[in-house]
């Protein structure tokens, strides 16, 4: 490895130590930006500033631009400082909340109590918004408690599908014990913190966790039932994915980065599983031979390949079958299930069903405008 004179911290101005840290985040449910976004029970999206603690880290996660003996600008923000920027922007009506994660800081519990201090802070000064807290693995149960206390939400990140996996990318933890237990003990605080009626109306997240798609070989088959088994393990609610883009000076630094589009494909996946009722096994019809998906819509591909079941009649169709449609989603199903009879496309369009994806597989009374072997060039 080359080594080069890294900038010195203390001679880093707060707003260089900001960017040096939000940039930092990439490998935690987010893009490189400030500002990341979480979702409420109800839906709605929730603007969160966005940070680590620290860059510096004492894990040597074989894919991640932060890992101990890397080359690289280090910076690192107090507690103090979090909890002031945090409300500089959340007073501004910038953002709604904080994201906050960090690098090992020697270990998980010095972390978590660093995560935790932040946590007190702004709740101790009043304030109400949205907190996320991103855990390390291996972090104590009694500190995954005090932060659930201040928290709104709070996970630790699984990465791969397997111990075997998890040993080769993150060596410094054990997969079965730093993160599954991790993942059931906030599963567990999660459920009493809603039955709790001392958490005073604040919103409880749900449980989540975040893929790194491709800096192994792990099939997206390997995936997709990772992420079910999860959803009825743990009570996952959203899984995050991360595309594995090759970092300069790390083990992985020669491998393949994998497409974007996998990663949006694997959303696409995880929405069909937990919104439409489907399985792992059901998404095998639009799986290669190798287990990979492609890069076309998985649920406009299962829709495709099985033409006996189309055209669904609006009007007469359960909501089950309703849901096979592409661009008909939970909400639009349930919508066409309440305004029925329904008597022309127009109405459709009013209640947001994409009539693009919908029209080959549906009919209205019987009558159809189009039927599936006649419509070329289906698109994602």
């Amino acid at each position: 490895m080359i080594q080069r004179n890294p900038v010195n911290e203390h001679h880093m101005t707060l707003m260089e130590r900001m960017r040096v840290l939000s940039e930092g985040t990439k490998y935690d449910s987010c893009n490189q930006s400030a500002v990341c976004h979480a979702f409420g029970p109800d839906g709605r999206c929730i603007q969160l500033y966005k940070t680590l603690m620290t860059n510096s880290c004492s894990g040597e996660c074989t894919y991640c631009p932060n890992r101990c003996g890397r080359d690289s600008v280090r910076a690192s923000l107090s507690p103090e400082e979090i909890v002031k920027i945090t409300w500089s922007f959340y007073r501004r009506n910038a953002i709604e909340g904080l994201f906050l994660s960090s690098g090992v800081m020697g270990d998980s519990e010095r972390t978590a109590e660093k995560q935790l201090e932040v946590a007190r802070l702004l709740r101790g000064q009043g304030f109400t918004g949205y907190i996320h807290i991103r855990v390390m693995p291996g972090t104590p149960k009694y500190l995954l408690e005090e932060i659930a206390d201040c928290a709104n939400k709070f996970g630790v990140n699984a990465e791969t599908t397997s111990s075997l996996n998890y040993s080769e990318i993150c060596p410094n933890f054990d997969y079965q014990n730093d993160v599954l237990q991790r993942l059931q003990w906030t599963r567990d605080l999660i459920n009493k913190k809603r039955r709790d009626a001392g958490s005073r109306g604040r919103i409880i997240g749900a449980n989540d966790t975040q893929f790194v798609v491709g800096a192994l070989q792990e099939s997206d088959r390997e995936i997709i039932g990772t992420v079910e088994k999860f959803m009825d393990q743990y009570e996952l609610r959203r899984p995050y994915f991360m595309s594995f883009d090759p970092v300069p000076f790390t083990p992985l630094e020669n491998n393949e980065p994998s497409p974007q589009w996998r990663e949006t494909r694997l959303y696409q996946t995880s929405y069909l599983l937990k919104d439409y009722g489907l399985t792992a096994n059901d998404l095998d019809h639009v799986l290669d031979d190798n287990g990979f998906l492609c890069n076309a819509d998985p649920k406009m591909l299962l829709a495709s390949c099985r033409p006996d079941m189309f055209p669904v009649d609006i009007n007469s169709a359960s909501r089950d079958e309703l849901l096979t449609v592409p661009g008909i989603g939970p909400v639009g199903a349930n919508r066409i299930m309440q305004s029925r009879p329904i008597a022309s496309e127009k109405e459709l369009s009013r209640m947001g069903i994409v009539l693009a994806r919908a029209r080959p597989f549906i009919s209205i009374n019987g009558k159809k405008q189009t039927n599936l072997f006649s419509f070329a060039g289906v698109g994602a």
